[in-house]
């Protein structure tokens, strides 16, 4: 959700079970019966996408539910599966709720309290079956390993990450429907989109230069090494320049001064492009040239104009795929 990410760590109060073929077979779809929560509970509907460095400083894998009020609400469980993971967030003193559907499905749900006490790791729920409560917002996201999300070093990224499915479309079409008339994306795909990379341009996720190759890069624990030239996930006509950290004007996710030049446009060839990014209290400017297609130089220039920056000094960092 937009509520800032604090690095805490998650407990897992119940190992993972194994592979249960008793629930669903080899390739058998999916179908999500019923909202997890009443629809009058629901304020807002997000896509995917959402940025909020640092814990999203790269565009959110999963969509989420801002509820309405100050009361509690029943979650349920959308659809057939068996909870396969419950974990304690210490920091927002909740649960995620982890469900297997098929061989290639799982789906989870974030930020439930209070589970009900049936709700153990093995256990096997039909929809629309009591999981919890919820009194502020509510996330979802699924994992469908039939579906690859497109980065140019899968390696940086957890399979939840690449393998990430479109939430609205595994929900039946009348819950589908029901749910996008609380997003307010109007453009395709209205369930959002977190890949952006294009090799060989400026799109997409930045890593700095001796960030590890592991999936915890793109993870908040590698926050001050992640930059990201991607797009607003209300409206993907505007671009977005995102810092997680490394810079004094660090972390912010910022629009772009006359929303040019489209990062998906910037090559090699385009020298040293200057953005005026605008923020509510300040105003910076963020230097980048790629250097190889995989190489890009960048400097954060605080609290200035982009008349007053001719090139790079000292400060200048590399950033890779």
């Amino acid at each position: 959700m937009l509520k800032l990410f604090l690095p805490v760590a998650l407990f897992a109060l119940v190992v993972s079970c194994g592979d249960d073929q008793s629930i669903t077979g080899p390739g058998k779809p999916v179908s999500f019966e019923v909202s997890p929560v009443t629809y009058s509970a629901i304020r807002l509907a997000t896509p995917m996408g959402n940025l909020n460095p640092p814990g999203h400083t790269f565009p959110s894998d999963h969509m989420g539910f801002y509820l309405a009020g100050d009361q509690t609400y029943l979650v349920r469980a959308y659809a057939a599966g068996t909870i396969r993971t419950v974990y304690y967030n210490s920091g927002f003193d909740d649960y995620r709720i982890e469900f297997k559907h098929t061989n290639t499905v799982t789906s989870y749900l974030d930020h439930v309290e209070n589970p009900c006490t049936s709700i153990k790791v093995g256990t096997n729920v039909q929809p629309g079956d009591s999981v919890g409560w919820a009194t502020s917002y509510l996330d979802i996201g699924v994992t469908d390993y039939d579906t690859t999300r497109y980065f140019i070093v899968p390696g940086r990224y957890h399979e939840k990450t690449l393998h990430a499915g479109d939430v609205y479309l595994y929900f039946q079409s009348d819950v589908r429907e029901r749910l996008l008339a609380k997003n307010n994306r109007t453009a395709a795909p209205r369930g959002g989109k977190i890949d952006f990379d294009i090799d060989g341009a400026l799109a997409g996720n930045w890593f700095l230069q001796g960030t590890p190759v592991t999936w915890e890069a793109s993870s908040y624990l590698y926050a001050g090494a992640q930059l990201a030239f991607v797009y607003d996930m209300w409206d993907p006509s505007k671009i977005r320049i995102v810092c997680g950290g490394g810079w004094s004007a660090a972390p912010f996710c910022c629009l772009v001064d006359g929303n040019a030049p489209d990062p998906a446009s910037v090559t090699q060839n385009s020298g040293f492009i200057k953005y005026q990014t605008i923020h509510a209290a300040s105003s910076d400017v963020v230097a980048v040239q790629l250097i190889e297609p995989r190489h890009l130089k960048v400097q954060v220039f605080a609290d200035t104009t982009r008349a007053l920056v001719s090139g790079f000094t000292e400060n200048a960092k590399i950033y890779v795929r």
